[in-house]
């Protein structure tokens, strides 16, 4: 069986961006909690500080102990003005094993081709981008977010155990708290946002909203920019890396000026964040949740690929699934999901676990 569509170009380096912004809101909110000697007082601002949601739509689990295997649906948005006008910038599957001490982190796609469950070809699901299952669900988060279960859950077989939403963009108003950050350019670049503006190849500091701009940036990336190689990707690939980039550089600025080490600044820190996520625990308050997870090192996360490329079908481009050695490794990677076995998967597909730094 052939090729799905026309390649366009093999991405070397998948972003891996992703582990630190699903990590980010745990890592802080581990760190604070650790540092404030699980105080109630901290505790309860906290729990507070998080919207927590039905997302799934399966109701509260609070019969028992946090127990593993958890499938984490995590979504990744620009929030804009509030949740109900959110669009869907990146999708993330955090699978942590039965005794909840590792952790990996699937990134899926946004453009990845598959069927997209709710919508009707001759009575089939229609196939489409991954990306587009967020929109059927209008201004409800929790329909947009069981839209994409839905989609995903058809696609792996794997059923979500609990669910989240970050703003991303949400996350440069820290900047405004620090007064700015440092970001390094790989190339010179000319941005949408703000429209025209040109920023400089190497290590600036920029303000909240040059920031924003650098991250939300895709167009730069590709060969029509001077100075730009494929180890940096195309359009999308290049924004995650550079998204990657900010995480770290944040947590770094934290670090130095004493948000994570000083009680005194955590709940600050804690309170800027807080509504920036929008969280499906099964009826379980923040601070128990992360308790349960207390015996996970976020810095050990594995953050894999859903084996597939680029490819052009119709004049539309995709993320292709492609018959053959792909879709094998694909279907092994959605079953050690589904079983609980991702360390013998990824011993076996090291070219789709992506490098850690």
């Amino acid at each position: 069986m052939g090729q799905r569509g026309s390649h366009r170009a093999i991405i070397r380096r998948a972003p891996w961006w992703a582990k630190l912004l699903v990590g980010v809101g745990t890592i802080l909110l581990v760190v604070s909690v650790t540092t404030a000697g699980y105080a109630k007082m901290m505790l309860d601002k906290v729990d507070n500080a998080v919207t927590t949601e039905d997302l799934l739509g399966n109701g509260d689990d609070l019969d028992s102990d946090l127990v593993g295997p958890l499938n984490i649906l995590v979504i990744g948005s620009d929030m804009r003005e509030d949740w109900a006008a959110a669009q869907s910038d990146s999708i993330m599957i955090v699978h942590v094993n039965a005794t909840l001490d590792e952790a990996s982190v699937i990134s899926i796609p946004r453009d990845l081709y598959v069927p997209i469950i709710g919508t009707d070809c001759g009575g089939v699901p229609c196939h489409d981008k991954i990306n587009s299952a967020f929109s059927l669900g209008g201004t409800d988060p929790a329909a947009s977010v069981q839209g994409i279960a839905s989609s995903l859950s058809n696609l792996t077989g794997v059923q979500f155990t609990n669910a989240a939403m970050l703003d991303f963009g949400g996350f440069t108003n820290l900047v405004k708290m620090f007064g700015s950050i440092e970001l390094c350019l790989p190339f010179d670049m000319v941005l949408a946002h703000p429209k025209g503006t040109f920023v400089e190849k190497g290590c600036n500091e920029y303000d909240a909203k040059l920031a924003l701009g650098i991250l939300r940036e895709r167009y730069a990336y590709g060969p029509e920019t001077p100075g730009w190689t494929e180890e940096w990707g195309i359009s999308d690939y290049g924004r995650q890396q550079m998204q990657q980039h900010f995480i770290k550089q944040l947590l770094k600025k934290a670090k130095q000026e004493g948000y994570i080490t000083d009680p005194t600044k955590v709940g600050d820190l804690i309170e800027e964040i807080g509504d920036k996520m929008l969280l499906d625990l099964g009826g379980r308050s923040v601070s128990d949740f992360v308790f349960g997870l207390r015996n996970l090192d976020p810095s050990s996360l594995e953050t894999l690929r859903v084996p597939s490329e680029p490819a052009e079908i119709d004049g539309t481009s995709y993320v292709v699934i492609q018959p053959g050695a792909q879709e094998i490794a694909a279907q092994a990677l959605f079953e050690a999901l589904r079983t609980d076995t991702l360390d013998e998967w990824i011993a076996k597909n090291p070219d789709w676990v992506n490098k850690k730094t």
